[in-house]
Parts: C-alpha cells; sequence; structure tokens
C-alpha cells in the first residue's frame, strides 16, 4: 500500500461509527457511501437528530481539510450557504490523512433537477453566477492552490496557468507519447499567445473550480456550492471557463446577464479560451491516470485539437 493512499476496505465503514460516537457524541443509525473515492471516500450518515456529511481524505495533503476549513468560514462571512463545519482532524489518530465532518445540505443537485424538467439550464446558470459574484469578492494572497491562511503558491497568474507543465501526470503523459507528436506544445503555444498581448491586470479571488450544476444544492431559495477541494487563488473569469466548458457558449451569456464585471466581452472571452485550453490538456492524463476512462480521454484529444486549430 502507497504511503501517499488510503485504500478502501470495510474497516473504513465500521470506523466511522466509531469516529462519529467519540467526536460528536451520538450513535449512528445509518450510513451510505456516496461517492467511490477518487479524492476522497464520502458518506452520508444518520444520527439521531441530524444527517451528517463525513469525507475521509484519500490521499496526502489531498483535500486540504484546513483549507476547505478556511474557505467555510469565509462563505459564512459573506453570508454564503455552506456546509457547517462540526468537526475535522488533520491527523492520522482516526484515519491516515484526516477527515472532516460537516452538516448535510438539503436538496438536488443541480443537474438532477435538469434532467428531471424542475430546473432550466439557464436558470441554473443565472443562479450560480449571482452567487459567485459574492465567492468573488474573497480575496486571495498570490494565485493558484492555496494555504489555510489564504495564501496562493504562485506569484502571477501566468505562473499559475502554466503550472501544469510541471505536473508529474502531464509530463507522464507527454513522455508515453499520448498527446501525438505536437499537440501538447501546440495548447501551450496557443495559450501564450493568447495572453501575451491582454491588457489585463489579474485580480486573484477565491475561485470553485467547476461551478456547474452538478456540484450546486438547489434548496427552496437557496443554493449552495459544494466540492470545494480544488478552489484555487485566480481570476473570477476561470469560473465563467469552467461552466462554459462544459455548457456551451449560451451559459457565457447566461452568466454575464447576472454577473456585472468591468472586463469587456473579447477579454473575457480570450482568457476563457485559454483557460479551455489548459483545461483539455490537463484533463487528458486525468482521465486515463485517475480515473481510467480512456473514452474520456480520447474525445479531450480530439477537442483540444479542434481548440489549437481555431
Amino acid at each position: 500500500m502507497s504511503d501517499r493512499i488510503l485504500e478502501y476496505s470495510p474497516e473504513i465503514d465500521i470506523k466511522i461509527e466509531k469516529v462519529v460516537l467519540e467526536v460528536l457524541g451520538v450513535k449512528v443509525k445509518s450510513l451510505e457511501r456516496i461517492r467511490e473515492g477518487e479524492v476522497n471516500y464520502v458518506y452520508k450518515v444518520k444520527t439521531k437528530n441530524q444527517i451528517i456529511l463525513f469525507r475521509i481524505a484519500r490521499y496526502k495533503d489531498w483535500p486540504d481539510i484546513e483549507k476547505l476549513t478556511w474557505i467555510f468560514k469565509k462563505l459564512a462571512k459573506n453570508s454564503l450557504t455552506h456546509p457547517k463545519v462540526l468537526f475535522s482532524d488533520t491527523s492520522s489518530k482516526y484515519f491516515k490523512f484526516g477527515f472532516i465532518i460537516s452538516e448535510w445540505i438539503y436538496g438536488k443537485d443541480g443537474m438532477a433537477l435538469i434532467r428531471e424538467g424542475k430546473l432550466s439550464r439557464k436558470t441554473a446558470v443565472e443562479k450560480i453566477a449571482e452567487t459567485l459574484q459574492k465567492v468573488h469578492q474573497i480575496n486571495i494572497g498570490g494565485f493558484g492552490i492555496f494555504n489555510s491562511e489564504g495564501k496562493g503558491k504562485y506569484k502571477t497568474w501566468e505562473d499559475s496557468l502554466f503550472s501544469f507543465l510541471k505536473d508529474p501526470k502531464y509530463k507522464r503523459a507527454v513522455r508515453t507519447g499520448v498527446y501525438g507528436k505536437d499537440l501538447s506544445e501546440k495548447g501551450a503555444l496557443t495559450m501564450k499567445e493568447i495572453i501575451k498581448d491582454l491588457n489585463f491586470e489579474p485580480k486573484s479571488v477565491l475561485t470553485h473550480q467547476d461551478p456547474t450544476p452538478e456540484n450546486v444544492i438547489f434548496y427552496k431559495n437557496k443554493i449552495a456550492l459544494i466540492d470545494w477541494d480544488n478552489a484555487k487563488g485566480s481570476v473570477w473569469i476561470e469560473d465563467l471557463a469552467w461552466i462554459t466548458f462544459w455548457m456551451g457558449k449560451k451559459a457565457r451569456r447566461w452568466f454575464l446577464e447576472v454577473y456585472k464585471s468591468e472586463e469587456s466581452l473579447d477579454l473575457i472571452e480570450k482568457i476563457e479560451k485559454a483557460i479551455h485550453v489548459r483545461l483539455a490538456i490537463t484533463l487528458i492524463p486525468y482521465y486515463l491516470y485517475s480515473t481510467k476512462n480512456h473514452k474520456n480521454a480520447k474525445k479531450m484529444k480530439r477537442r483540444l485539437r479542434i481548440l489549437v486549430s481555431r
């Protein structure tokens, strides 16, 4: 077993009951694993008085539980609906890389509601834009992955944007010829060409990094963004780019009808494309090595070719 991975075993399920009793003082009535363990092992746990979300870190230092706690405090300060943290532990006392217990957020995710015909894609994007306008008021010191004090790893947005060039999975994909002769190089070059003449002074704010409907819980008239594991300090346009990457150009218009910004549409579209290229580049090794989904990797490779040819 790797020193950096907590592999799943039925003992984890058994231990959760003991931990909940010890740290919260309540007995578990039932528990259900609702996430397979790509990044966390996530459980819906019912106790006598409430339902809680129990998340166990699968990897060493990821997700960063202290960072998540910092994010939730900031969201609370800005009156944004979020899962209240009931207990967190970053030691190996209970689980190898720590865990976090939070309140259960009632409701359904946006994509489920869209499939059921109870929510339109336009309304979903508008509600997300409205929430992100508030989220993006939270400043981050620096860019990229940040620590429990809100300090980003990189001094500039450009350094953060191209940080994938040092990622082991990306390097492996390049080394083994996954991208073909020069597709990854074309991607990086396209990004550099886009941003080199931008009249833009990036401001680092809290960005979710995948604020699409499936990561938003809708409950009555409120929504809550969930799955903050990949949050970074970046330009606000990055969150918009994630939405349009998966939902298309129409989503940009819906988003900007609600989200008020000072940037021109031309600037927004250029930054959006640079981020789309980076997403395509980085999702290829992600699908190959993290999720073992070769079909999606091929689709993303085709998409990258289209992006760099425009």
